[in-house]
């Protein structure tokens, strides 16, 4: 009798145990995959909220050009399951130099670019192509009642010369002043006349008299902020007894354009259970990238508009701090930004070609796509491998580079 009652306490100890055994094989080999990838696919969703707020900093550093350093960070990998056999994920985390990255901007075509010029109207009568006008001087050497000066800014519609503004200076004796002379200033916006009125009365002649245009009295100063651009400005003068004196910003013919090149921040998923990914930022935008293809998850700053007739993108060129440009692991590492520089660059596109080179010339083709169909703009668009060719006609293109220095790991950026 015992001996039966210890047999069946046997068996019963191997169903158990055998009962326990198939509990943690089904386990080990059904949910623990399961499980893990869950983790893993978390784990990417928290690489790319970190990589979005790591956008965020850079993109309020080109904006603000502050030299204040901001910190992100960014997790490698994810852990195993405890008491299970199971794999940790790792991730690599680095900083590729512009001359590495394979991302670039280079410019071609036909175009005009902006820069900044001043001219005495002693020597040129007219200037053409201008954006803006950064001072505006009258400078009248020699007194001859009679004598005028003329300012025009014109524009062409439909190949008419249109003029806008009209700034008039006459010269008048005044005999009933001891025959000092008197100037007149007039001003005029379209067919209304915004200003005049003498503005010296009893000037002795035999000095020197400066008078400055954009004083905010006189109001040309508003009305060139509302001039649409390119705008064209002459000079005429009835005698050489006085001369304008001006700086301005305009458009010129250019035999080169330029291109840049771009460091970037990539990030490379190890994953043992969920499709590996990578994460890059690239000049500004923020790109997924996986065995399937590319997205674009985070746009970089750009204003495309028809109505404005404006083409503006902003471009972030990463550079890492010497020895600190990488990180291989399964931890959190920071990553600390500090802005460098900002350059500003402008061109009057009359058939002008941004050409991109890129590794991810999907996920920026279909931005780029997009946008532009948004804005109104006449574009055509093509794209190859590693390329992406934007050509517009007839915007004003703004390129903005900001240089922003970067580190992996503890310590300052200086």
């Amino acid at each position: 009798m015992m001996n039966k009652q210890a047999q069946v306490g046997i068996i019963v100890a191997i169903l158990v145990v055998t009962l326990l055994a198939s509990v943690l094989i089904t386990i080990q080999v059904y949910y623990i995959p399961k499980w893990m990838k869950e983790r893993e696919a978390e784990h990417m969703d928290v690489v790319a909220n970190q990589f979005a707020n790591l956008k965020y900093s850079l993109d309020l550093l080109a904006a603000e050009r502050t030299s204040s350093p901001l910190t992100n960070t960014i997790t490698l990998g994810s852990k195993e399951l405890p008491y299970f056999v199971s794999s940790r994920a790792f991730g690599s985390l680095q900083i590729l130099s512009a001359t590495t990255s394979n991302f670039s901007l280079s410019l071609g075509g036909d175009a005009l670019q902006a820069a900044y010029y001043g001219y005495n109207s002693s020597s040129v009568s007219s200037i053409t192509n201008v954006l803006s006008v950064k001072s505006l001087e009258a400078v009248i050497t020699d007194f001859n009642s009679g004598d005028t000066f003329n300012v025009s800014f014109w524009v062409k519609v439909d190949n008419t010369t249109e003029n806008v503004s009209i700034v008039s200076i006459g010269i008048w004796q005044r005999s009933d002043l001891g025959n000092t002379f008197q100037i007149n200033l007039t001003i005029t916006n379209r067919s209304n006349t915004v200003f005049n009125q003498p503005i010296a009365i009893g000037i002795q002649d035999g000095g020197i008299y400066r008078i400055n245009l954009l004083s905010e009295d006189f109001g040309l100063t508003s009305i060139l902020s509302s001039l649409p651009t390119p705008f064209n400005i002459s000079f005429v003068t009835s005698s050489t007894n006085a001369y304008f004196l001006i700086n301005c910003y305009k458009y010129e013919d250019v035999s080169i354009l330029p291109s840049f090149s771009f460091g970037i921040i990539k990030y490379d998923a190890d994953n043992a259970y969920f499709v590996d990914q990578s994460y890059i930022y690239e000049g500004g935008a923020v790109i997924l990238t996986q065995n399937t293809g590319d997205t674009m998850l985070y746009p970089p700053l750009l204003e495309a508009s028809n109505s404005s007739g404006i083409f503006n993108l902003t471009l972030v060129n990463v550079i890492a701090m010497p020895g600190k440009g990488a990180a291989a692991g399964y931890g959190t590492y920071a990553i600390r930004c500090n802005f460098s520089s900002w350059q500003t660059y402008r061109w009057y596109a009359q058939n002008l070609s941004l050409n991109i080179t890129t590794n991810y010339a999907n996920a920026w083709s279909a931005y780029l796509q997009n946008e532009m169909e948004k804005s109104g703009i006449d574009y055509t668009i093509e794209s190859g491998d590693n390329y992406v060719k934007l050509t517009l006609q007839g915007v004003h293109v703004i390129i903005g580079i900001a240089t922003i220095y970067a580190q992996i790991g503890p310590g300052w950026v200086t």
